[in-house]
């Protein structure tokens, strides 16, 4: 519940900027001349890529935490070290099991992130966060 307050504040923080930007450009506007509406095109394109942005990443987080609700951490998963569940979940989708299509099986791509982010490897843990949605969105077309 934290982390949703949190999400709804920072939402909110933006919006805020958003409508500051916008103001800021309706000055511009109304100044007239070339330079005028050069600045005002240049914050308009600025506001865009915030919201943007923004919504990118709102979508990424519904996505990822939909994720996190329907998965279940398989049984051999080793909790107690994060480099030895890492090389679990890098081997689960490298080894010979990957041959069985686990490249399309978002749980192995979910263990891999969540083995990454135990690292403390965020960058290839969004990485791996995202090619788990990309394989649940395969999977729920496939279904039909």
């Amino acid at each position: 519940m934290r982390q949703k307050l949190l999400v709804a504040a920072l939402l909110l923080i933006t919006a805020a900027y958003a409508w500051g930007l916008g103001w800021i450009a309706w000055g511009f506007v109304r100044v007239g001349g070339a330079v005028g509406w050069g600045l005002a095109l240049g914050i308009v394109l600025l506001l865009a890529l915030t919201v943007w942005v923004t919504w990118r990443e709102v979508l990424f987080g519904l996505a990822s935490g939909d994720l996190a609700s329907r998965y279940e951490p398989p049984a051999d998963a080793i909790a107690e070290d994060p480099a030895a569940e890492f090389e679990a979940a890098r081997e689960a989708l490298e080894g010979e099991t990957a041959a069985d299509g686990v490249q399309d099986d978002w749980r192995a791509w979910f263990r891999l992130a969540l083995a990454y982010d135990a690292m403390r490897d965020r960058r290839n843990a969004r990485l791996s966060t995202r090619r788990a949605i990309e394989a649940s969105k395969r999977t729920a077309a496939a279904r039909g």
